[in-house]
């Protein structure tokens, strides 16, 4: 699976909504609807590696640390730190996840061998309570009154979501998900898509980690940083 993100920052109420209309009379698959939150973390400055304590007042470097929470996900937890190390924790238990079936959950024998991390709390949420000597937030990101719609025989499948920063609304977000991509330029297949869906002119981001190794999440989790660079 291949993924971009068109972020319609000028998105109007009627934008929206003629859209979603238009999206409608494609006759999709409805998949129901989805939400999600993105955290923005710097490192603490004053969080100073021990070997340069004697040398140096704050750290040098400046990192920073990107959480995705899609709801689709089922209580998983997309992390990026500096746009290259991807990790992916979820707090679900299989034997918990009943008729779920998620992508991602803790096996029922690391909970009974006690080889978990014992977290309840989404890992986001942890870095904010927990780790608040090594991250500081810096911006949280919210995605209210999502959609999702399947199309081309599940082939494509498109997201939209309404973008919350700090309670303001800053726009439409559009996920594209195509689960094959027969053409090697990803920008190309991802413009036809726009063309022939009529989805509205805003920002538009494909970027990958490794395009001779594409990662699913950690390429998505990437595209999110770069497009919610406010």
């Amino acid at each position: 699976m291949v993924s971009a993100l068109v972020l319609v920052q000028r998105a109007t109420p009627e934008t929206i909504t003629q859209f979603h209309d238009q999206l409608s009379n494609e006759l999709p698959n409805l998949k129901g609807e989805w939400n999600f939150s993105f955290k923005i973390f710097r490192n603490n400055p004053f969080s100073i590696p021990p070997e340069l304590i004697h040398t140096h007042e704050t750290s040098p470097d400046t990192k920073y640390l990107h959480t995705l929470t899609p709801s689709y996900l089922n209580d998983s937890c997309i992390t990026l730190i500096n746009r290259r190390t991807v990790g992916i924790f979820s707090n679900l238990i299989q034997e918990e996840a009943g008729e779920l079936n998620p992508e991602f959950a803790i096996p029922n024998d690391h909970l009974h061998k006690g080889v978990t991390t014992g977290l309840n709390d989404p890992f986001d949420f942890v870095i904010n309570q927990r780790l608040q000597g090594l991250w500081t937030q810096r911006q949280s990101i919210k995605g209210d009154g999502g959609q999702i719609y399947e199309l081309e025989n599940g082939n494509l499948i498109i997201r939209t979501s309404n973008v919350f920063l700090h309670g303001n609304f800053r726009g439409l977000l559009i996920q594209i998900e195509l689960q094959n991509c027969k053409e090697n330029d990803r920008q190309a297949s991802f413009q036809k898509i726009i063309e022939k869906y009529n989805i509205p002119t805003g920002s538009l981001c494909c970027e990958v980690l490794d395009p001779s190794s594409l990662d699913k999440y950690g390429d998505l989790a990437l595209q999110y940083s770069e497009i919610f660079n406010f």
